[in-house]
């Protein structure tokens, strides 16, 4: 089983393909088994993709701390080190964006690209307003259990995915959420990610990004997150992380990658357009 001893905590992940590298790191408390689903298969024919697990998630280490986006992009650094990779495109899924966004300053010297796809704005919201853990996630949680409200985050047809490519693609839907459920492991670790999402000011961090950046989401993620939505924010993080691409895709949801195809063909065309070197 492939794992980098970092710094005491142990970091699974997976390579495939061969060409110029491309770390994708997802939201913090989703395992890299979605990645497997569309993503790799797709990317790996040009490109070597590298997936990881977070600490606390999948077949990661779940140390005691060390659960906020800068640490995060800290082990993404050192499994980079690890592997010998010393230059990479980095694409981030949700909280995953805010991740590579804080690698991305801290060692553009790694970066050669950064995607950022349907990510929130962290710890303010649109109008500068602190955000705080939504209450409702708990509520949810004990109602309906953990399983069901993992699988129940990715398997709909509101906030994941258009109801028309859903109802078309009803096995591709599960297969994602049993690939998200594979990975959790108790509500206490998840709560620790969901609180990491506070520890990283997404808007206010954009300006200090000096990298090619590709800034992905869905026309019609419209999910409200206490006073912000992806799409409004993919929008304000366009405007300002310096020379950014927006490419907001048409009739897709939350579900960026998984909702169709056509935001792996926007992030291969960035990619193409900006090789290494």
């Amino acid at each position: 089983m492939p794992l980098a001893k970092l710094d005491g905590v142990d970091i699974y992940y997976e390579r495939e393909g061969a060409g110029e590298p491309v770390l994708f790191v997802p939201a913090s408390w989703w395992p890299l088994d979605p990645w497997k689903l569309q993503v790799v298969p797709a990317l790996s024919r040009r490109w070597e993709t590298v997936i990881m697990d977070c600490r606390g998630t999948g077949r990661s280490s779940a140390p005691e701390d060390g659960y906020t986006v800068s640490r995060f992009a800290e082990d993404c650094a050192a499994l980079l080190a690890h592997l010998g990779i010393t230059r990479c495109h980095v694409v981030g899924f949700a909280i995953g964006g805010q991740i590579l966004q804080a690698l991305a300053i801290a060692r553009p010297d790694l970066v050669a690209t950064l995607t950022m796809t349907a990510t929130g704005p962290g710890s303010r919201n649109l109008v500068g307003a602190p955000r705080e853990v939504s209450p409702e996630t708990h509520a949810q949680m004990r109602e309906m259990g953990f399983e069901q409200y993992i699988k129940s985050h990715v398997d709909n047809d509101g906030m994941a995915f258009n109801p028309t490519f859903y109802h078309a693609n009803r096995v591709a839907a599960a297969a994602l959420a049993d690939a998200l459920w594979s990975g959790q492991s108790t509500v206490e670790m998840f709560r620790r990610h969901e609180r990491a999402r506070l520890t990283w000011d997404a808007l206010a961090a954009a300006p200090q990004v000096r990298v090619p950046s590709l800034v992905l989401c869905g026309e019609d993620d419209k999910v409200e997150r206490q006073g912000s939505t992806p799409v409004d924010t993919a929008r304000r993080l366009g405007q300002a992380i310096p020379g950014a691409e927006l490419a907001l895709m048409p009739g897709v949801r939350h579900m960026t990658f998984w909702d169709g195809t056509s935001a792996i063909d926007a992030l291969e065309d960035f990619l193409a357009r900006h090789p290494i070197g």
